[in-house]
């Protein structure tokens, strides 16, 4: 196995049943475009090609190329690269997949990228920290504005919960797979709801008509608390409810009321 390098934030994956997990909830078609990020060691990249699937890797670190492409050959195409600087995803086909065990350290710029940008994915399987995990699956009375972006976009499920021990290097925090199905249509207005979840998170302590206060005085300069505990009312809310209680649909409503 090769040595992990700290400065990709590398952590080689060598459990088999978590591949065998990543790959059923993958649910991969013969011929069907799957993008994997950071192949690493090939393990999962192995599973995939026995999928029959049209794989294609992109990988960063140059002194992971040559043995990948001496194991697989034309099997896979292989793109040396950073996946948050191609200008152009080099995958053809619109109705592809993306699997990746990315460094931890990009998970944030991953996830924007591909919820957001086209072409996406009809569906992403990624292995993320435990800790984040947690917060995209969250539901009330345990929302983050990590879950509201990710729902706004995906139905999100976690697939299974992965041991520290599953690496090499062993990090120091436990991982999970996390499900994204993508949303054919996102809502439009997704940009604004997530502007908005931004200020009523902005302070957990608080009560949201507090955190959404400023917002709101944006277009009514004169509005109270007051002003804003009637939105909530008229959502059947508690006025004195916290951000993180709120659903998607729920946020998805405030802001059109609150911009009407």
């Amino acid at each position: 196995m090769p040595r992990a390098k700290k400065s990709y934030g590398q952590n080689f994956l060598i459990d088999q049943s978590v591949v065998d997990k990543i790959l059923f909830a993958a649910d991969l078609k013969k011929g069907e475009s799957v993008l994997e990020i950071g192949p690493g060691t090939g393990l999962l990249t192995q599973a995939l090609v026995g999928s029959k699937a049209r794989v294609v890797a992109v990988e960063l670190d140059h002194d992971l190329i040559e043995p990948l492409v001496k194991h697989f050959g034309d099997k896979i195409e292989l793109i040396e690269g950073d996946i948050l600087r191609l200008e152009k995803l080099p995958v053809e086909d619109r109705n592809f997949k993306l699997i990746a065990n990315i460094p931890y350290n990009i998970t944030s710029p991953i996830i924007e990228k591909f919820l957001t940008q086209s072409p996406r994915p009809t569906r992403m399987i990624l292995m993320v920290q435990r800790e984040v995990a947690d917060r995209i699956v969250a539901k009330p009375p345990q929302m983050s504005l990590l879950s509201v972006v990710c729902r706004l976009y995906a139905d999100c499920s976690r697939v299974v919960n992965v041991k520290a021990g599953s690496f090499r290097p062993i990090p120091k925090v436990d991982s999970a797979v996390v499900q994204f199905d993508l949303k054919q249509n996102s809502d439009p207005s997704a940009e604004r709801i997530i502007a908005l979840a931004k200020m009523g998170f902005v302070s957990r302590r608080k009560q949201l008509h507090h955190n959404l206060l400023p917002y709101l005085r944006v277009r009514k300069p004169e509005a109270t608390s007051d002003d804003v505990k009637s939105y909530f009312i008229a959502l059947e809310l508690d006025p004195r409810v916290r951000a993180e209680n709120l659903t998607i649909e729920q946020w998805t409503k405030l802001e059109q009321m609150m911009n009407t």
